[in-house]
């Protein structure tokens, strides 16, 4: 209960300054990294494992040049930094230091307000996902309604 109280008030201290509202930038230690991730989401982090997204260091056999990291890697670039060269959980799901605790996760619309994107339909999704999967850049075309990383068995 106190943490969520803490967080009503940190919301609306960030909506009066208009940080919430606004286009928020993370710094280097608002991301978990998928690893942390998938502490608590194990059957999602193994079903990411296996697909080109967790994969894309693979491609480059040197360091990427900023302009490719837009799209991947996770973080900031190509403005900001790169915090891995993968296009992990939060280049999809935002920076989730603020999000990341359970209490927090089970609140969905406190995690959507702390920064958690929204991913649950096919528009949302499209949103998210079209900057780097325009038709320019891709040999198939993208599909908002496939599942990403489709999750086997029970949820």
């Amino acid at each position: 209960m106190c943490a969520h109280v803490a967080i009503c008030i940190a919301l609306g201290l960030a909506t009066a300054v208009g940080g919430v509202a606004g286009v928020a930038h993370a710094s280097r230690r608002d991301w978990t990294g998928s690893a942390a991730c998938g502490a608590c989401h194990p059957a999602e982090l193994a079903a990411w494992q296996v697909t080109a997204h967790a994969r894309t260091r693979e491609r480059f056999t040197e360091r990427p040049q900023a302009r490719c990291l837009g799209c991947h890697a996770t973080g900031e670039a190509p403005a900001g930094p790169a915090i891995a060269v993968e296009v992990g959980c939060e280049a999809c799901h935002g920076a989730g230091a603020a999000y990341a605790e359970a209490d927090v996760m089970r609140d969905r619309p406190v995690a959507l307000a702390l920064g958690l994107a929204d991913v649950s339909t096919p528009r949302a999704r499209a949103a998210v996902c079209a900057p780097c999967h325009r038709a320019v850049t891709r040999g198939a075309a993208f599909d908002p309604t496939a599942p990403v990383h489709a999750v086997a068995g029970p949820r």
